[in-house]
């Protein structure tokens, strides 16, 4: 009877094992070693810092004082030295609005969306808006430009317009009318990458929170990685971009795949494509559970190399990324579909 009982708790705890590691293994999308790419090209931190601080100045004399110039005058210009840009208007009850767009690359069929949102939130969450999304954008732009003719996917800039606090699949939102309007002319999306905040970065221990306690066990707590989330179902697209930024020398890359109401999956512009059944993820410097508590965003320092390094990564992901989807990747797919319905 005794050594039923042990055989039987022996199982168990060889199944919990399992369970706990496969757990792990979808959580947290581990790789093996990398190769990393040496002589990537260089992203300009003098660039990222004069768009920073012309975007907070943008922002606060249009605000007091009401001055033509706008985050998407600046964006549209900057776009404009770049390629052809687009305006893309919509109307919410709140006002008039406008997503900027440019295209680069191949006119493939399919294409990539790189987006970021370039309003600051009204209160109370205006704290948590920092434009270094919007500056990695903007120098992604100039460097994927410089090597158009290397791409192997079309590549769309978005820079989207949000009324107020916007929530994810409403009219108040750019993303929701970009993606609708891809959706509607069936164009095929790749992947939509949303960029948050990523330039803020800390080196001491415990600078790095997490909504549950027991992802201490997973992350580390020191909050110098940058971050990629998404929804299960997007597992295998997410642990492919990872592996192209773990490409980008001392560039550190935290990964999260869990259900889409889990904490730190949601809350971005990729939200709006995963309504249109397109494959997305968002990256970020995690600010919010990162910067010290009843900080002031603005006055919080940048790390330009860091950010710089970001630029890169994107760069290296539209270089990695497949024309075609494998069998393998289909099939993983489906079977985190099925994971991701069981946890709903």
């Amino acid at each position: 009877m005794l050594n039923k009982m042990i055989a039987r708790l022996s199982d168990w705890l060889i199944a919990i094992a399992v369970v706990c590691l496969l757990l792990w293994f979808f959580i947290t999308q581990p790789l093996l070693p990398v190769n990393e790419i040496e002589k990537l090209p260089v992203a300009n931190q003098q660039n990222l810092q004069n768009h920073v601080i012309n975007l907070r100045r943008i922002v606060a004399s249009s605000e007091q004082s009401g001055e033509s110039l706008t985050p998407d005058n600046y964006i549209y210009n900057y776009f404009a030295r770049l390629g052809s840009p687009q305006l893309q208007p919509f109307t919410t009850m709140s006002g008039y609005y406008n997503n900027v767009s440019l295209m680069l690359g191949p006119k493939t069929a399919e294409r990539i969306v790189i987006g970021v949102q370039y309003l600051p939130p009204t209160s109370p969450l205006r704290d948590q808006w920092n434009p270094s999304g919007v500056a990695v954008m903007l120098e992604a732009a100039r460097m994927l430009s410089e090597h158009a003719d290397e791409l192997p996917v079309r590549v769309q800039l978005m820079a989207y317009a949000s009324a107020g606090i916007a929530a994810n699949g409403t009219l108040d939102m750019g993303s929701y009318h970009h993606s609708q309007a891809l959706k509607k002319r069936n164009v095929p999306v790749k992947l939509m990458i949303a960029l948050q905040s990523v330039g803020y970065y800390r080196d001491e221990i415990h600078s790095q929170r997490y909504p549950f306690s027991f992802m201490k066990m997973l992350y580390p707590d020191v909050g110098n990685f940058i971050s990629l989330t998404s929804r299960l179902e997007d597992f295998m697209v997410t642990r492919s971009v990872k592996q192209s930024f773990r490409r980008v020398p001392d560039l550190l890359v935290e990964s999260l795949s869990a259900p889409e109401n889990f904490p730190m999956v949601s809350g971005s512009d990729h939200v709006n494509f995963w309504l249109n059944d397109y494959p997305a993820l968002q990256i970020s410097d995690l600010l919010s559970l990162r910067a010290p508590e009843a900080s002031n965003v603005e006055t919080l320092p940048l790390n330009y190399e860091r950010m710089a390094q970001v630029v890169q990564a994107l760069h290296q992901t539209v270089k990695d990324i497949s024309g075609h989807k494998s069998d393998d990747s289909a099939y993983m797919t489906r079977l985190i579909s099925r994971l991701s319905d069981f946890f709903d």
